[in-house]
């Protein structure tokens, strides 16, 4: 997930893509009689394949793809920088850290039964078993304290990917990952399409 935002985050050429699309987007405002605007959610990026000119054939994402190919056909293969948005379009930030919730309250519960273990069964009775038990305990909180510390990094890139995108600071991650990747598969099926 950590890997997934700093891509987002730092994909340029998704950045142009969604400046080509803003474009594209007030050039059809100014010819409706419509306000410019200055952007746009996240979320509207699954709906271009919804609006569709005279010809039905014809949506607002095959506009897109086509100006991006006639002005910078490079740009035209941003999915592939963004391709892990293929195995993370279920994954949930939330989720996840509430996974660690989980497995700290585990571990909060192995060492509240080390106490009364050990106020129940003198050490010199088990050497080998609290032996065991003290090194695993502190073995599970150094990975315990690292996930912790990975969760903070991957919530705190995904603050500044909602900043970035100007994105609602509740945004769960579970859409705004589904609607790019959502988006980004619609893209390349568009784009193999007018390459014929």
């Amino acid at each position: 997930m950590i890997r997934v935002c700093q891509k987002l985050f730092n994909s340029q050429s998704f950045v142009c893509v969604l400046e080509y699309l803003l474009a594209v987007g007030n050039y059809l405002n100014e010819h409706a009689g419509k306000e410019k605007t200055k952007g746009f959610r996240l979320s509207s990026l699954t709906k271009l394949s919804q609006l569709r000119g005279a010809d039905r054939h014809i949506t607002l994402l095959h506009a897109l793809v086509e100006q991006i190919m006639l002005h910078e056909p490079g740009l035209a293969t941003f999915p592939s920088q963004l391709a892990e948005f293929d195995t993370v379009p279920g994954a949930s930030i939330k989720g996840l850290t509430a996974e660690i919730d989980v497995v700290k309250n585990e571990l909060q519960k192995v060492l509240q039964y080390r106490k009364t273990y050990r106020k129940k069964n003198p050490i010199s009775q088990h050497p080998k078993f609290s032996k065991d038990l003290k090194a695993a305990i502190e073995r599970y909180n150094t990975d315990l304290q690292r996930l912790t510390q990975k969760s903070e990094e991957m919530r705190k890139i995904y603050t500044d990917i909602l900043v970035k995108f100007g994105e609602a600071a509740d945004q769960d991650s579970q859409e705004l990952f589904g609607w790019v990747c959502q988006f980004i598969a619609e893209f390349k099926k568009v784009h193999t399409e007018l390459s014929k």
